[in-house]
């Protein structure tokens, strides 16, 4: 049995009927549509849309619409996959995890439903490393003759820029897809990207004649502070610490996020606001995977409010109402800085975001 070419393209009014009835949404946002258009019409695409702007309709909502086939999404952390699986469980979209959490019996489990004629699977999440073991590429390979392999979506792509010419040399390894899958249509989705990192994606993927589609990135409802540490009280990180507790127990009951640039310096904010009576998550790469696991469950299910992490923590992770995010550090870059106080107000209510810089910080930033 094979299905390309089988279906035809579904109307506007028949995509908004599954984009309410799925995700509860009343319209799309814009570029959501075009994105959604582009990868049912088997076009490669590059999606830059802002924090919040629902870039995982772009690729789950082409599951609904189709009766058929399943989307391969390539994302960079383990702790966001199983987020996302579990987003889509609540939406009805029956969706997996592939990487080195997974058991190898429910492995082979995906395995055997994805090469069958017709997959009960719609979405399967995993990571670049994860993608090149040859049960997984052996699967993709049988899935795609038979035209049930209709996408792939590479999630914070911005990563394969960022990540991939320093610790994460797989992402720059993923222009295999197109040399082993040139029929099936990449979707690349991201929230921040400048016009030399649109050009490495589109390079390192190999997209062919992508289109590409751009939101707005004006977030107003977002107000932007910076603190300077040398200013706040004698001058010290003590001093700015004590504006930073003033601040959180200024706003008791909101949700936030604190940016630390070292672990160390997560691990002792973490410490000193416990020691103060607020409730602190610490999330960074030296926690255990288990550690790490529950503090992202915890706040991502609302029974946590305050986290300090080092940059990775929150992609991709759909949790409305964080009111404010704070920067210790200055950050390295506009575009990080953009994707993390992004993080802030996707509700569109009312939201901070503050930047404790130091001269310190700024130096180290102009040596990187």
């Amino acid at each position: 049995m094979t299905h390309v070419g089988s279906q035809h393209l579904p109307d506007e009014a028949t995509l908004l009927r599954c984009l309410r009835e799925h995700f509860g949404l009343p319209g799309f946002r814009p570029g959501q549509l075009e994105a959604v258009t582009a990868t049912l019409s088997g076009q490669d695409s590059l999606i830059i849309l802002p924090t919040g702007g629902g870039k995982s309709v772009c690729f789950q909502l082409p599951c609904h619409a189709r009766d058929y086939g399943f989307t391969v999404v390539i994302c960079p952390l383990i702790a966001l996959a199983k987020d996302q699986v579990d987003k889509c469980d609540e939406r009805g979209i029956y969706a997996e995890r592939w990487n080195c959490e997974v058991p190898e019996v429910r492995k082979a489990s995906i395995a055997k439903d994805i090469v069958s004629d017709e997959p009960s699977l719609r979405l399967l999440y995993t990571t670049p490393e994860s993608l090149r073991q040859p049960k997984l590429m052996e699967s993709l390979k049988e899935a795609c003759a038979k035209g049930t392999l209709v996408s792939f979506a590479v999630d914070e792509a911005h990563t394969v820029s960022e990540w991939g010419h320093d610790f994460r040399p797989a992402y720059l390894e993923l222009s295999y897809i197109k040399q082993e899958f040139p029929s099936v249509p990449v979707a690349a989705l991201t929230a921040s990207c400048t016009p030399k990192v649109s050009d490495d994606i589109i390079a390192v993927l190999r997209l062919r004649s992508p289109r590409v589609v751009k939101g707005s990135f004006n977030r107003p409802n977002i107000c932007y502070q910076v603190r300077h540490k040398e200013l706040i009280g004698d001058g010290s990180d003590q001093a700015a610490l004590e504006d930073l507790i003033r601040f959180i127990q200024d706003r008791p009951d909101q949700c936030g996020i604190i940016y630390a640039r070292l672990r160390t310096t997560c691990d002792w904010l973490a410490s000193a606001l416990a020691a103060r009576d607020v409730e602190v998550g610490c999330y960074h790469a030296g926690k255990g995977t288990d550690a790490r696991s529950r503090v992202q469950r915890d706040w991502s299910g609302g029974g946590l409010n305050v986290v300090v992490a080092t940059i990775a923590f929150g992609m991709g992770i759909d949790r409305a109402d964080v009111r404010w995010v704070v920067h210790w550090n200055a950050p390295s870059s506009m575009e990080g800085f953009y994707q993390e106080s992004g993080r802030a107000g996707r509700d569109g209510q009312p939201s901070l975001s503050v930047v404790y810089a130091s001269r310190t910080d700024l130096e180290s930033n102009h040596k990187m």
